[in-house]
């Protein structure tokens, strides 16, 4: 790795890990061992935390582009997104994929979360991701080429999964999804994790029963940690309840809860919220 990217890694891992625990080591090699700049476009726009987007342009403004490609934000280029950095970590390390698990991936993007998942399966195992634009896709497969990374990549709808492919010992959502899609569930062994985002701050990790039910709970993203606005718990049940005027009249009855009391159960027939436990359902997906 050039020096000069050495210090940005750097730089990027300590950003994300202000407002979270350290990383695990797993996670935090592959971020050394896959370099972000492979998968950012020349041109695009980064998000900043307050909403405002900062064009960013390789020819132009050489500086500024590294600068954005390793900062802890979110890029985007037309229809594509290159997540920021922290939130990648965060579901990295909510499904856990160890060497030797069939992934699969869903929302390719620009490649580099696919990238990230090849190098914590390893050889041994394999990741297969699927993404529903066919211009975005092809960009996809020059940058993990370029990258040295062969996951299998699929243009299609991702709702759906890869059912040719199954099953899966793990299932990463790069966006957010709601209600869950139950072939991600069909599609998984069991005792498989399942991650997705959950609207704009939180992220749902689930978990694959015998039976083809899944149930789990919901974390903050490290996005949302570093705003320190709203507490986090009052935000998901907005996000949940579709309400900012609900949520404040729910929030304080329920005992103000963080998010980490409240789940998703998904079965074939049907799927809800719950708070502490699956029997107490608050919502209807």
């Amino acid at each position: 790795m050039l020096p000069h990217i050495a210090w940005r890694v750097d730089a990027m891992i300590a950003a994300i890990t202000e407002h979270r625990a350290p990383l695990t080591r797993p996670i935090e090699q592959a971020l050394r061992a896959v370099p972000r700049h492979w998968f950012v476009p020349l041109a695009g726009e980064s998000l900043e935390r307050d909403g405002a987007r900062a064009p960013i342009d390789r020819d132009a403004d050489p500086s500024a582009w590294w600068d954005a490609v390793y900062a802890d934000r979110q890029i985007m280029a037309g229809e594509c997104s290159c997540p920021a950095p922290s939130a990648v970590a965060d579901l990295l390390e909510l499904l856990g994929p160890v060497s030797g698990q069939r992934v699969l991936e869903v929302g390719t993007g620009t490649g580099w979360t696919a990238a990230l998942l090849g190098r914590l399966v390893g050889q041994q195992g394999s990741v297969t991701t699927v993404e529903a634009d066919a211009a975005v896709a092809e960009q996809a497969a020059k940058n993990l080429a370029a990258a040295g990374a062969m996951p299998h990549l699929v243009v299609g709808d991702g709702t759906g999964g890869c059912p040719d492919r199954a099953p899966y010992d793990g299932v990463h959502g790069t966006y957010a999804v709601r209600p869950v899609p139950y072939a991600w569930v069909a599609q998984a062994r069991p005792g498989a994790v399942i991650v997705c985002g959950f609207g704009d701050d939180h992220a749902l990790r689930l978990v694959v029963g015998p039976d083809g039910t899944a149930s789990g709970r919901f974390s903050p993203l490290t996005t949302m940690c570093a705003r320190q606005d709203d507490p986090p718990g009052a935000v998901l049940v907005e996000e949940v309840l579709g309400s900012r005027g609900a949520a404040e009249r729910m929030w304080p009855i329920w005992g103000e809860p963080g998010p980490e009391r409240f789940g998703v159960t998904v079965t074939p027939e049907a799927q809800w919220i719950w708070l502490n436990s699956p029997e107490y359902r608050i919502a209807k997906d």
